[in-house]
């Protein structure tokens, strides 16, 4: 066969060759035609004459105004050869290669790059990153119970050797690495001294960041106590495993910690964690079961602290001066008492809490007089909320369905959120107001919300210059003018304004890309908000570059037909399946 192929494409390619060559030895040959030498100045204090190389059809022009307006017009165009094929990316400094590669979702694509040429080959061969993935070796699976189980055991067995090939033949050469990454879906099967083996010769490298992630529905992991006692890991994050600890840990450089669904996480624990690891700035805690009480009070780096969904917890106490961010999401019905005095330089604040009450939320509030975003979720208990902050810039109020009266005095609030399905606001003074978005429950009318907004807002007139904007999954208005919106139809269900021209795109973006409506109407609109419309509607390729690399694509891609009529837009989809 290889014999066959040589003897009918081999003549074919080494005539390709010649021809190709004899052009590019004729395309030389005209350059050269092309261009004369011409003196262009001559100085009796100098030897000879000054010789520059000009194009004969350039030569007569003398005046750089033209030759400008020219090259802007088309009329001329002046390109190099050298810069047509260049490989800019292979260009770039190692560092800067090796933080593209990081962002590949999957390490066979970093792979696939090694094929590319020999300094390529060299790219791979020097990147610090590890990553292993079990579920990305996946056997056909036959029918029968005998066939599946023999698939599952080939998967294990290329998911071993995959992994200690690549470390035999990578990790040696380097002193230290930058991450490993380790996701192992059962313990059964993937015997623990591999695994052992695994996370321990990381450690001996002088990892920097370290992700262990095995699935918790399997057998106990124990993580290897050399783990805790690295001083070259800065980032740790476990999923799944068990920590059992006797001796002191010893984590000098630790600065992130991320805890999930981790088996014996109690307070003694943490406390060990306090006391080994004093530089920690991001402190995660997520589905720790036997966590009951939090308290972190000798960590003066400590910037962001999120607790979710730990079911004993019943007591957070943070006092860390330099705390920026704080996220509590409880269970639901779940009591917790949280004390954060120490902490007067939070700056965000995310609470999902249904018993959270409304003095208790007073006093949390007191006690952050810096904070400028503030999230509340689903915290079913609030009936009475008070606002007074100079400094607040965001607020979310979401699904906080028995709030009865909210007054707001925040100046330099920038963005406001809302959703539930009452308008419960008695007063509101948000100069600095820049964006607002309500979402209502179908059981509200829009136009009695509406209504509520004027009286809100003084008849629209505190809100000069916004854009109005009402829509639900089939259809959307954008008014121009807010106070000519007297009746809505009850089918709409969201309600956004926006001050400016770009944030009235990203809605109509948004709007299209999750639901692919049917229409857009523009109600009494200036030149300007109708040209924006129309460019962004109208003006768009037929087949559109923008999502080449994604299988999910931008609503660009699926729409078919727009129909005009004034400044209503009707619009026409593709079957989502049939484009891909």
């Amino acid at each position: 066969m290889a014999m066959f192929w040589k003897r009918i494409y081999l003549p074919k390619l080494v005539k390709k060759r010649d021809n190709s060559t004899k052009r590019s030895q004729i395309r030389r040959v005209n350059d050269r035609k092309n261009l004369v030498l011409e003196p262009i100045g001559v100085d009796s204090g100098e030897e000879g004459l000054l010789w520059k190389r000009k194009i004969v059809h350039l030569s007569n022009e003398s005046d750089k105004s033209v030759l400008k307006k020219k090259r802007r017009t088309g009329e001329i165009t002046v390109v190099s050869d050298k810069n047509l094929n260049v490989d800019r990316i292979s260009e770039l400094p190692e560092p800067i290669i090796h933080l593209i590669l990081s962002f590949l979702r999957c390490t066979k694509d970093v792979v696939r790059t090694s094929i590319l040429s020999k300094k390529w080959k060299s790219m791979f061969d020097s990147y610090l990153t590890f990553d292993f993935d079990e579920r990305w070796f996946k056997a056909p699976l036959g029918k029968g119970k005998h066939n599946r189980i023999k698939a599952r055991e080939l998967q294990k067995r290329d998911f071993r050797n995959y992994v200690d090939k690549s470390l035999s033949t990578r990790l040696d050469p380097f002193p230290c690495i930058d991450k490993f990454r380790l996701y192992v879906n059962c313990t059964v099967d993937t015997k623990t001294a591999n695994i052992d083996r695994w996370i321990s010769s990381a450690v001996d490298k002088h990892v920097k960041e370290l992700d262990f992630q095995v699935n918790p529905k399997g057998k106990q992991y124990i993580l290897p106590e050399n783990v805790l006692r690295s001083r070259s890991i800065t980032s740790m994050k476990l999923l799944g495993c068990l920590l059992i600890c006797v001796d002191p840990i010893k984590l000098s450089n630790l600065r992130q910690l991320s805890l999930k669904d981790v088996r014996l996480v109690n307070e003694e624990l943490i406390k060990k964690f306090e006391e080994g690891c004093p530089l920690i700035e991001d402190l995660r805690l997520v589905f720790c079961r036997g966590l009951s009480r939090l308290t972190i009070t000798s960590l003066p780096k400590l910037r962001r602290v999120e607790v979710h969904e730990c079911p004993k917890i019943t007591c957070i106490r943070i006092a860390a001066q330099n705390l920026e961010s704080f996220w509590y999401h409880a269970k639901t019905h779940q009591h917790c008492s949280i004390d954060l005095k120490g902490s007067e330089n939070l700056k965000n604040l995310t609470l999902k809490d249904w018993n959270l009450t409304d003095a208790a939320f007073q006093d949390c509030l007191l006690k952050c007089p810096l904070l400028e975003k503030l999230v509340l979720h689903e915290c079913t208990s609030l009936e009475k909320l008070t606002i007074l902050s100079g400094k607040l810039r965001s607020l979310t109020l979401t699904q906080c369905l028995k709030l009865v009266e909210v007054n707001i005095d925040a100046p330099k609030l920038y963005s406001f959120q809302y959703s539930g399905h009452t308008m419960p606001f008695s007063s509101m003074n948000v100069s600095g107001l820049c964006e607002a978005k309500f979402s209502f429950d179908p059981i509200m009318k829009m136009s009695e919300c509406i209504v509520d907004c004027q009286k809100l807002f003084g008849n629209f007139d505190r809100l000069q210059g916004f854009k109005l904007i009402v829509y639900c999954k089939q259809n959307m208005k954008i008014y121009e003018t807010p106070r000519e919106a007297y009746f809505v139809r009850n089918h709409f269900c969201k309600l956004e304004m926006t001050s400016s021209l770009a944030g009235v795109c990203k809605i109509v973006d948004n709007w299209l890309r999750e639901c692919h409506g049917s229409t857009i109407s523009l109600l009494s609109p200036s030149s300007e908000l109708t040209k924006l419309i129309h460019t962004m509607v109208m003006d768009r390729e037929e087949n559109p570059k923008c999502c080449g690399f994604y299988a999910n694509k931008c609503w660009k891609h699926y729409l078919e037909d727009v129909i005009t009529s004034n400044t209503t837009y009707g619009f026409k989809w593709r079957s989502r399946q049939r484009n891909h």
